[in-house]
């Protein structure tokens, strides 16, 4: 990433020297000067058991713990859960699968089953969102004359535009817009499955942008938007049909130059990742050679993007440029011949190239299982894992003829999923830190005035490119073809996300939406700060009243595990009770100001203690895991 890494040690004691409760009894005073007990809990250096504690966190005991007890093999399955559904539960489901856990969230599907929550999470809205808009007016004005506030993707330019001002607007309203669609995204997975596939099968806007083709500079936006869209059309469809759609949509074509590849100069790029990053992986099972990468590249030949400067992109089959060889591919595919296929025929040979690899069903459906698992549970696959999750996991994405839902489904209703050691183990992306504490702490990012979309754009671009892009994730960028390094990369998986940089970032953007600010952009100001009052009141008065409640309703909402009693009584004796030692001295106070809400001094003083207590549970280590 082109940053000194940072260990996960040196990860949480950079966390650990931001707390500064006390414990009750004296045993970890003034800083933790003491061994962490959450780098013993988390600790996961290497692939292999994993490290985890079916109880409450005590930090009183954590040293006193045999690590052997705490050591162990995960055999959970994917037999149906049973077990206990409760808030703990729903806001776990809620994390792994959306950004962030509302309240109302929370509430509708505790009223559910576990499997009728998972159904009503992945009964996805197919109706479009209303598209990305002419926000730059003020800026630039559009070159092809479409009005402030209007749709922009139907548009084109002609032949004598050149449009290199007003696609470069338009690039950036798709990022903004992007960011927008998952601030604002409803309860289901929808928004984190256009990721997972966006981080999967991705094209980086900068690379397309740059391609050396007439009107790509022109319409580079169009592109992006309809890659997009495939995927949002796609989120939960069928895989094999989604890889065959990728293969001839133009933003891919151009991202991995098969729009160059012909039958005089053919380019494997495509036709290399296709194999090695889309469909069959680079695990051990996977046996396809270069000649299978070169033959599959002479089947690829022909495929052409057309009509950039008009109203109808698309990507036709070109039979002058199709190689008219036969393709004889090696043992590992059974030796099959894709033949020559001559005139626009030779368009079926692509068809035939995806029925060849998908026809390798183990080796795929096992591949985009571990892809999956990665994803939305853990990095950590061991043999365990691989025969009583990925395996069969696998066989039903086969059973089920490549159609996703089944697939996550069966593992967001298992047993595996709601394991104890599946919670509270994965740092949360840049995405899940930043869209989700804004959407957990309700804080508002919409404009007053919605046709002022200048200065809307102008918050989401503030969200995308100045606070995510710096924690090295960013909508629309990508580092490279295989997607982010923290979701793929041994051996450390989702430990990329931290290092000496990031860290740091990750803890300012937490301290400036609790202090508070002013985004003012084209004559509107958004006050960004989490309103902590209305936070604590989403729990009821009765819960807000007691401090210990209080507490307990905070810590379940903002991190995935319970803290000790004694942490807990440390967190409210220094926050709520400013240093008292009877619960009163709280309860009054918020009884005062729910009597007299517009009194300054009670406002001030809840205010006050509200802030000190959600900012205290934020910068615990455990408010960067989910």
């Amino acid at each position: 990433m082109g940053r000194q890494q940072v260990s996960r040690r040196k990860f949480f004691e950079a966390i650990r020297n931001k707390q500064k409760i006390v414990q009750a009894g004296g045993i970890y005073a003034d800083g933790f000067d003491t061994e962490d007990p959450l780098f013993i809990k988390y600790s996961r250096k290497k692939l292999g058991p994993r490290v985890y504690d079916t109880g409450m966190i005590s930090y009183e005991v954590a040293r006193l713990i045999d690590e052997a007890n705490r050591v162990g093999n995960v055999t959970s399955g994917l037999a149906p859960y049973t077990g206990t559904w409760s808030e703990w539960e729903a806001l776990h489901l809620l994390r792994r699968t959306g950004y962030g856990s509302k309240k109302a969230n929370v509430d509708t599907i505790l009223a559910m089953t576990p499997s009728a929550a998972v159904d009503h999470i992945m009964n996805i809205d197919m109706t479009p969102p209303s598209p990305p808009v002419n926000w730059y007016n003020n800026v630039s004005a559009d070159e092809n004359g479409v009005p402030y506030g209007a749709d922009w993707t139907t548009s084109f330019f002609s032949t004598t535009s050149v449009g290199q001002t007003t696609n470069s607007n338009r690039n950036s309203a798709m990022r903004r817009w992007l960011f927008g669609l998952a601030l604002n995204s409803d309860i289901t997975i929808r928004e984190k499955m256009v990721w997972f596939w966006f981080h999967f099968i991705p094209i980086d806007f900068d690379d397309v942008f740059q391609s050396s083709n007439t009107y790509i500079n022109t319409n580079s936006a169009r592109v992006f938007y309809s890659y997009f869209k495939l995927f949002r059309d796609n989120a939960l469809g069928n895989f094999k049909t989604l890889i065959r759609l990728v293969s001839t949509e133009p933003g891919m074509m151009f991202y991995l130059n098969n729009q160059k590849n012909s039958a005089t100069a053919p380019d494997e790029n495509y036709a290399r990742e296709l194999m090695e990053l889309f469909t069959l992986g680079k695990d051990p099972a996977s046996q396809y050679t270069q000649s299978d990468v070169i033959e599959a590249a002479k089947v690829l030949t022909g495929w052409r993007v057309q009509n950039l400067n008009t109203a109808n992109i698309v990507t036709n089959f070109v039979p002058s440029q199709h190689s008219n060889a036969n393709k004889q591919f090696s043992p590992f595919f059974n030796n099959t011949v894709i033949n020559y296929q001559s005139g626009a025929n030779g368009a079926n040979e692509l068809d035939l190239l995806i029925d060849m690899i998908f026809s390798k069903s183990t080796v795929v459906s096992q591949y985009i299982c571990r892809r999956l698992y990665r994803y939305f549970i853990y990095y950590d696959i061991d043999a365990n894992i691989e025969t009583n999750v990925i395996i069969p996991l696998a066989q039903t994405f086969v059973n089920n003829n490549w159609n996703i839902v089944p697939v996550l489904k069966q593992l967001f209703k298992s047993e595996h999923f709601f394991d104890m050691a599946n919670r509270g183990v994965y740092i949360k992306s840049p995405f899940d830190l930043v869209v989700g504490s804004l959407r957990t702490f309700n804080v508002n990012t919409n404009v007053s005035d919605p046709s002022n979309h200048e200065a809307q754009y102008k918050v989401w671009n503030y969200y995308n490119d100045t606070i995510s892009s710096p924690m090295e994730q960013r909508m629309g960028s990508i580092p490279n073809v295989s997607g982010w390094n923290p979701f793929y990369q041994t051996p450390a998986f989702h430990q990329y996300w931290i290092n000496s940089n990031t860290i740091q970032k990750r803890f300012s953007f937490l301290d400036a939406i609790f202090n508070g600010y002013n985004l003012t952009y084209n004559g509107l100001t958004t006050n960004i700060k989490v309103n902590v009052i209305a936070f604590a009141q989403q729990f009821g008065n009765t819960v807000c009243a007691d401090p210990n409640l209080l507490v307990a309703a905070c810590i379940k909402y903002l991190i995935p595990i319970d803290l000790s009693a004694g942490q807990q009584s440390s967190i409210k004796l220094q926050t709520l009770l400013s240093g008292q030692t009877t619960d009163s001295y709280w309860t009054t106070a918020w009884n005062n100001y729910i009597g007299a809400p517009t009194n300054t001094t009670y406002l001030n003083t809840v205010t006050t203690r509200l802030k000190s207590l959600l900012t205290t549970i934020v910068q615990l280590a455990e408010y960067q895991l989910m």
